[in-house]
């Protein structure tokens, strides 16, 4: 994303860990790599839910009209 929370069409975290990620263009595309200095703060959009998942206790089930119909509680322990 740009400092304005634009997405950055195309690019794409190809590796990670940790402490950090390489993220780069998408295969066959022509985008540009934007310049990012060091330091340079990205919001990661997670591909699949277990990242996203694992950070929370629980689970809110909410219905089409917005309300909290169930809570599931996450188990762990794999």
């Amino acid at each position: 994303m740009h400092s304005n929370g634009d997405i950055l069409p195309d690019l794409i975290v190809t590796q990670a860990n940790q402490e950090h990620g390489i993220v780069e263009v998408r295969p066959g595309s022509d985008a540009a790599l934007p310049d990012l200095p060091l330091g340079s703060r990205l919001r990661i959009i997670p591909n699949h839910a277990c990242a996203t998942a694992a950070q929370h206790g629980a689970y809110h089930a909410v219905s089409t009209g917005g309300d909290v119909v169930d809570v599931w509680p996450r188990f762990g322990g794999w």
